[in-house]
């Protein structure tokens, strides 16, 4: 239970940080209406939820065990994808990604996955690109 709380109080004081750093950012002319800092703010209210909810975890409940070595997996992919994205595009990058996620978590082999890849390239390159009007490499 002490772990529990004391984990619960870093992550608050974390999304605390977070929350004082995004305010500080500079506000552009060019800035919308949720500006620079509102994508951090977001990220920092998730996490002070989260760790709230481990604070209030009762002391019989665990967490099921994970795999850590998998999270180190797509942390890897993630990496792979932020070196690959100027060099081959958006596009490509992205879809080998999803693709490459896919396969990790156990995806067979099979047309699927390059479809599943491809359409999920499509899909975020429309609604950043096209919709929201984010410049992508």
């Amino acid at each position: 239970m002490r772990r529990n709380l004391a984990l619960a109080a870093l992550g608050l004081a974390l999304a605390g940080a977070c929350w004082a750093a995004a305010g500080a950012l500079p506000v552009s002319l060019l800035a919308d209406e949720v500006g620079a800092g509102g994508v951090p703010k977001g990220l920092a209210v998730l996490l002070a939820l989260l760790s709230i909810g481990i604070a209030l975890r009762r002391e019989g409940e665990t967490a099921p065990r994970q795999n850590h070595f998998k999270a180190l997996g797509i942390a890897a992919l993630g990496f792979a994808y932020v070196v690959l994205a100027p060099l081959l595009g958006y596009f490509i990058s992205i879809a080998l990604l999803a693709g490459s996620a896919a396969l990790y978590y156990g995806a067979r082999r099979a047309a699927g996955v390059a479809l599943f890849a491809l359409a999920s390239a499509a899909v975020l390159w429309l609604a950043f690109g096209a919709l929201l009007g984010i410049a992508l490499p």
